[in-house]
């Protein structure tokens, strides 16, 4: 499919099943099986220089998630790959160069014939919806500044045995009750669930990083998604002298450690300088995430904390 010549319009585009469409017009049938039952799995990018950062790593994931799922769309990886490239491109050429996008990638079941009573068009074919988006950097700017503000909910991660953590799905429902429980008490923290078993896992956006000395630690991959960004913080960590440890990690364990970080998409990086309300190491953004955050900076060319103060202030 392809792009439509000549200079793009103001609205940008979107792809769906085949056709680039206005973004307005992607919708989907009420029938679709990422409405009726939130059989989606789905991933999201970002750009830097308005190239997708990444993007073999996201599409590696996502080919695991479908998969896991039993679910072949008529579009390969390799089409997918154009299709996002292409897509960005396009959309990207009516923004400001200091600009970036989120590009966010869903692959549905498709029609539902049980439920389209009859009227489903292409039962069986997978759903495929690729969009952009202008980034957002206003919440980034504040956390780079000020840091961000976890809290422990009742509700827990959902465990192993029901779903497993390396499938990057859409439904949540799960995440959509920690924040509004946690919200209900502390307006600006974001929800840090726990497994089962009590130790902690991830937030609904990313992954959680605990440093002790010079060791940072992240959960266990038995209980956690494993993030692309938690992937370059990996990476980042040998040039400054940082160990890497995957293991439990407990609750009151999170609260002695000398820095907290967070790795997400569109954030990359943000320090977390308080959990249930009681201050992580002196309570600011940390040296080592400085140094971090500045690596990763210099291997995609962009100042990323800058960028993001920049267009908060815009």
């Amino acid at each position: 499919m392809d792009l439509p010549s000549g200079s793009p319009p103001h609205e940008p585009l979107a792809y769906l099943n085949g056709e680039f469409v206005p973004l307005r017009a992607a919708r989907l049938p009420v029938w679709d099986f990422g409405v009726v039952q939130a059989v989606t799995v789905t991933e999201a990018l970002r750009t830097f220089g308005h190239t997708p950062f990444r993007l073999d790593d996201h599409l590696e994931r996502l080919a695991f998630s479908l998969r896991s799922i039993d679910v072949t769309p008529r579009e390969s990886l390799d089409q997918i790959r154009h299709l996002v490239i292409e897509l960005t491109k396009f959309n990207a050429a009516a923004m400001d160069d200091r600009a970036d996008l989120v590009i966010n990638l869903f692959v549905t079941a498709g029609e539902s014939e049980a439920f389209s009573a009859g009227m489903a068009v292409n039962p069986g074919r997978p759903t495929v919806c690729i969009t952009t988006r202008p980034l957002e950097t206003r919440a980034a700017a504040l956390h780079y500044r000020e840091g961000l503000s976890l809290a422990i909910p009742a509700v827990r991660q959902i465990p192993a045995s029901i779903i497993d953590p390396r499938i990057k799905y859409r439904s949540r429902l799960h995440w959509f009750l920690a924040d509004h429980e946690v919200r209900r008490s502390r307006p600006e923290a974001e929800a840090l669930l726990l497994d089962l078993d009590g130790f902690v896992t991830e937030t609904a956006r990313g992954n959680i990083f605990a440093l002790f000395g010079e060791t940072l630690t992240t959960p266990s991959e038995l209980t956690t998604l494993g993030g692309i960004s938690q992937r370059v913080v990996f990476e980042l960590c040998p040039s400054l002298g940082l160990r890497v440890e995957r293991r439990n990690i407990t609750p009151s364990q999170l609260a002695q450690a000398d820095e907290v970080l967070l790795s997400s998409t569109s954030a990359c990086l943000v320090p977390v300088t308080q959990v249930d309300g009681v201050p992580i190491g002196s309570g600011r953004p940390g040296m080592r995430w400085r140094q971090l955050i500045a690596a990763w900076s210099t291997q995609v060319g962009v100042d990323i904390v800058s960028q993001a103060s920049l267009q908060s202030s815009s």
